[in-house]
């Protein structure tokens, strides 16, 4: 996969022109931090099995990403291109390249305007069906934050990076809206049975 990096969003992202359009890249590193291998090596484990390990790792994110893939179109996951996997340059490990649509996240959105209540609940109503179909293909997502929402079209809210390890809380969908009774139903609801 050919591009050329215009801007970095975060550690993890970055703008890139690819075939003369403007998408995301999302590198995944197995390990996170060179500093990490260090870590396996103190705690006895040698080179071999420490790349060994990241492999695996690195092979099992590779398998979620196939499975997110299938997911129903209307699933409200953001959908990848494509996606690369290489060895880390200089570095001991692998990374996953994902090629992804440019779109506007839901951070960027709130600069310019303010959900209104039907919006919220249309939000939330999205991001659980999303993280229901994330747990059909086993990938946990612990990461719900307005940056990895992203707005597909008017009402339709996509929810990406399902790269985590644990299972979501709605507390962490309350923090993307405003409405005190909506917050007041997160707290005391549960992802899994939200508006089935």
């Amino acid at each position: 996969m050919k591009y050329t990096k215009v801007l970095d969003r975060s550690g993890k992202t970055m703008e890139v022109v690819h075939n003369n359009t403007r998408k995301i890249v999302q590198v995944l590193r197995f390990p996170e931090r060179q500093g990490d291998v260090f870590d396996l090596l103190t705690r006895g484990m040698t080179m071999k099995e420490a790349e060994d390990e990241y492999l695996r790792q690195c092979k099992d994110a590779q398998r979620r990403l196939d499975l997110l893939a299938k997911a129903d179109p209307k699933a409200h996951i953001a959908a990848f291109e494509e996606y690369e996997v290489k060895k880390i340059p200089g570095g001991t490990g692998w990374q996953i390249e994902i090629l992804k649509p440019y779109r506007m996240s839901l951070a960027e959105l709130k600069k310019v305007h303010t959900l209104t209540k039907a919006e919220e609940k249309t939000l939330v109503d999205q991001l659980c069906q999303a993280l229901r179909e994330g747990k059909k293909a086993e990938c946990g997502h612990d990461r719900i934050k307005p940056e990895n929402v992203f707005v597909v079209a008017e009402n339709e809210f996509a929810l990406d990076d399902f790269h985590g390890e644990t299972e979501p809380a709605l507390g962490l969908l309350a923090d993307l809206v405003e409405t005190p009774a909506l917050k007041e139903q997160l707290a005391a609801g549960d992802v899994w049975s939200w508006n089935v």
